[in-house]
């Protein structure tokens, strides 16, 4: 008989907030769920059950935001990611927990830094941006874990409302996570003995996604774009900080 055990209670508390926070700010809810779950559990498993939260999530948040997507900029952004989130998964167990995390740390303290910085967001509407964005938060999403963080912050270019910024990043990650999760399945990431999460992470989804809705209608744009950026600088500097931890033990 499965017995609950305080790590797994603070798992699925962190998956809701992660969830929450993640609509709000318009980045991945794995941004914050794979730096601060790796402490909980295994990376594998962290991986495997960000993604199964990210295919309940994004499903629920297509059925909530359908009318607001930005086809054609999911189009563009969508290709690269699904292809290369697949090819991230593949080589997803070449790192280890603090490596993962000091790595993706940097890498989103230094991204929020400049485009905090950066007051011409021209930087963000090159012709190849959306391409270059999909596949690179695709890959990063796959063998990290955590990509949204650069979508988000491509997607910040593009004048889109919170719905409409909302609705389309997650229609682009679904596809990405859907891939990824037969990915770690196959690799055995997901045991049997960890199949109870799944509904648990289902009743996060509706929960987290409904209470976030009703939040995310009274942000405007602007300050909205200034809490993805404030959010995706938060989370690296958590990331590095438990890789700095783990290393020390």
């Amino acid at each position: 008989m499965w017995r609950v055990e305080n790590r797994e209670v603070y798992f699925i508390i962190l998956a809701f907030f992660a969830e929450v926070i993640g609509t709000l700010s318009g980045v991945s809810s794995s941004t914050i769920f794979v730096p601060i779950g790796v402490l909980l559990e295994s990376l594998q498993l962290t991986l495997a059950l960000t993604a199964c939260l990210h295919v309940l999530g994004n499903s629920i948040r297509l059925m909530l935001y359908w009318r607001d997507i930005n086809w054609p900029l999911t189009l563009k952004f969508g290709g690269p990611s699904v292809l290369l989130a697949g090819l991230g998964a593949i080589y997803s167990d070449h790192l280890s927990k603090s490596t993962f995390a000091i790595i993706l740390g940097c890498f989103l303290i230094s991204l929020s830094l400049i485009f905090l910085l950066q007051k011409n967001s021209k930087i963000f509407k090159g012709r190849f941006i959306p391409y270059l964005g999909g596949g690179l938060s695709g890959f990063l999403t796959g063998i990290l874990g955590s990509g949204g963080a650069v979508r988000s912050l491509a997607l910040t270019g593009f004048e889109l409302t919170p719905f409409a910024f909302t609705a389309t990043s997650t229609l682009i990650d679904l596809g990405g996570d859907i891939f990824r999760l037969k990915v770690y399945i196959d690799k055995g990431y997901l045991q049997k003995e960890n199949y109870f999460y799944i509904p648990l992470l289902m009743i996060v989804a509706v929960v987290a996604n409904w209470w976030a809705r009703k939040w995310l209608e009274k942000i405007p744009r602007e300050k909205f774009k200034k809490i993805v950026l404030s959010f995706v600088l938060i989370t690296g500097l958590i990331s590095l900080s438990s890789g700095l931890i783990q290393i020390r033990k």
